[in-house]
């Protein structure tokens, strides 16, 4: 299996890339830092809010391979109420969050669409695309959008009877990673539950990345065994 995986250089993705290379995989890196080093493992330095970056960005036709395309890179942008943002903010995290997993999925579908081996598109959503979170409307309205499109497009594909593809739109949980830390940087008067998060870390209630990456592992081994597009890592305990 290859895997391109954009946002490895930390959390989740580093932790997804790690699992994927001590199973003897490829993988493939796409984010502004490498900070890993492993034979299996090759870094396309990228900035995900640099549309132009994007959009010259090529997947690498390979016929004997399954290849999957892991859409992790997001950030949550402004933590504050809307009305007090400032518009590069909003543009920047619909860039990250919802504009590059487009133009990749895109991309990678055309690419490998007429191919006969297996193809998985997983994109990372978030509780917070499904329920409203002050101070987060621009992340929770990303999160919304992704996994919307994650949905479509798995129907695109199915009902053009592409059976060899599979897309996920998977919330990973409240994971210890630098979003995390973030949100509890934020100004609590801008953010009505910033306690709640300090909370969480406090009383070691925020999951591994190494433990959501071995649930996320579940599902790119064994594919055929989930029906949902949408779901969440809390359905898998």
């Amino acid at each position: 299996m290859i895997a391109y995986i954009t946002g490895t250089s930390s959390g989740i993705g580093k932790a997804i890339a790690l699992k994927l290379l001590k199973k003897g995989h490829q993988v493939v890196g796409l984010s502004r830092t490498c900070t890993i080093n492993e034979i299996n493992y090759s870094h396309v330095t990228i900035d995900l809010s640099d549309l132009n970056a994007i959009s010259k960005f090529e997947f690498t036709s390979n016929n004997s391979d399954d290849i999957i395309l892991i859409n992790n890179a997001g950030v949550i942008g402004p933590i504050k109420p809307i009305g007090y943002h400032v518009e590069q903010e909003i543009i920047q995290v619909n860039t990250v969050n919802v504009i590059a997993p487009q133009i990749l999925s895109n991309k990678f579908i055309n690419k490998f669409i007429h191919s006969n081996q297996n193809y998985q598109i997983v994109n990372i959503s978030s509780g917070a695309g499904k329920n409203p979170i002050d101070a987060w409307s621009t992340y929770c309205a990303s999160k919304a959008a992704i996994d919307l499109f994650s949905e479509t497009i798995a129907q695109e594909l199915s009902s053009r009877n592409h059976r060899n593809w599979h897309v996920f739109s998977i919330a990973p949980g409240v994971v210890d990673t630098k979003m995390q830390s973030e949100i509890r940087d934020s100004n609590p008067s801008h953010f009505l539950s910033h306690q709640k998060f300090v909370d969480l870390n406090k009383n070691n209630e925020l999951s591994n990345p190494t433990y959501t990456a071995e649930v996320f592992y579940k599902v790119i081994s064994d594919p055929n065994s989930f029906d949902n597009v949408v779901f969440s890592v809390r359905d898998l305990d």
